[in-house]
């Protein structure tokens, strides 16, 4: 806030450094992120002439998404697996997070490097090792079958919504271990004594003290586990086979090969994007109703 003191003259020097800080940041957000999704946007307005973009304005494609009851299956698939997911990757991270910061304090740094190593392999690295855990012939299959603790192979494991779900929460849950162990860092041991000594202990010492001051990094870990699990389209296309087929691969179907459809996948991309902010915004709020009683 500027001085009372301060002149227009001296308000107006002010101006160009603000906009030089900012200004690279905002024209990279611009750039990068603003604009591919009004182009995206724009697009899914246009239409399809034979094999070419007919630029114009129609709802045909937002009607065709939103009637068509494939697309409104997949949809529903998507955002249940996304959802599922999120709420195994966060407790999983959390309680990683906490092994750091509270129990295994002065191996923290090793716990965490540990973690960190694991997506140094790749991506598609990682999504193949999940493969051949989970094959018909994998690694867990044969553990079981060696053991005779199942008579034969476990088809579930493989090329179904589960295995979708398994490896997505293997793939996220280093990335959403950084923003709760982030958050956690800035609670002090001298909190969670003084609720012990007034008689808070288990579960509840985690949902009025450790949640809600670790709740900043808890948001962002379930946006992060979320939003990558309902756009990721190559962990389906490779553990999931046709029953864990997602909305990424119908949107990345009608983007390549021969009779895509670029307007409608445009219109398929705008409408999982406002659904997922929905249920992100719904999440939220009750998520903050829940921890304020």
């Amino acid at each position: 806030m500027p001085s009372p003191t301060e002149t227009p003259e001296h308000q107006g020097d002010r101006l160009p450094a603000v906009l030089r800080l900012v200004g690279p940041a905002s024209a990279f957000y611009v750039a990068f992120f603003l604009a591919p999704i009004l182009i995206l946007f724009a697009l899914s307005f246009w239409s399809m002439r034979g094999f070419n973009l007919a630029p114009g304005f129609t709802l045909l494609n937002y009607l065709q998404g939103m009637t068509s009851s494939l697309y409104r299956a997949v949809l529903l698939r998507t955002v249940l697996v996304g959802f599922i997911t999120a709420c195994l990757v966060v407790p999983a991270a959390y309680l990683y997070s906490y092994l750091m910061r509270f129990v295994f304090a002065h191996r923290a740094q090793l716990l965490l490097d540990l973690v960190l190593a694991s997506m140094f392999s790749g991506y598609l690295v990682r999504i193949y090792a999940w493969r051949t855990i989970l094959g018909k012939d994998g690694i867990l299959n044969s553990v079981l079958l060696e053991v005779h603790f199942i008579d034969k192979p476990l088809r579930f494991l493989i090329f179904s919504n589960w295995a979708v779900i398994i490896t997505l929460v293997g793939l996220l849950i280093p990335l959403a271990l950084l923003p709760i162990y982030s958050s956690m860092s800035n609670v002090s041991k001298d909190h969670l004594e003084v609720a012990r000594d007034l008689g808070s202990s288990g579960f509840h010492l985690h949902r009025t003290i450790l949640i809600p001051m670790t709740l900043p990094g808890l948001r962002m870990a379930f946006a992060f586990a979320f939003l990558l699990s309902v756009g990721d389209f190559v962990v389906p296309a490779l553990v999931g086979g046709t029953q864990g087929l997602m909305i990424g691969n119908v949107i990345a179907d009608q983007f390549r090969g021969i009779g895509s459809n670029w307007p409608l996948g445009a219109a398929l991309a705008v409408l999982v994007m406002a659904a997922v902010l929905a249920i992100w915004y719904a999440i939220t709020r009750i998520s903050r109703g829940v921890l304020e009683r």
